[in-house]
């Protein structure tokens, strides 16, 4: 499968408030196709915190598209 398997999202955190779960396979991010960790790495390199983002995932083998606003971790 090609995608980043979420095993979880921390609660209240960017992914958490955007909808975004556990079991969730990340498929796109910022306009870039997500095939594996390093494609996921680069992506989140160039988002910017507090620039939403649209997030595309596979639930239930279903394609879900969310917008998330990273933040400055706590």
């Amino acid at each position: 499968m090609k995608g980043v398997l979420l095993s979880g999202v921390a609660k209240n955190g960017p992914a958490d408030k955007a909808g975004i779960k556990g079991g969730d396979v990340i498929v796109k991010l910022a306009g870039k196709k997500i095939e594996n960790i390093y494609d996921y790495t680069y992506a989140m390199d160039a988002v910017k915190i507090g620039h939403p983002v649209k997030v595309v995932v596979l639930r239930d083998g279903k394609r879900v598209e969310l917008t998330a606003t990273p933040e400055v971790r706590k």
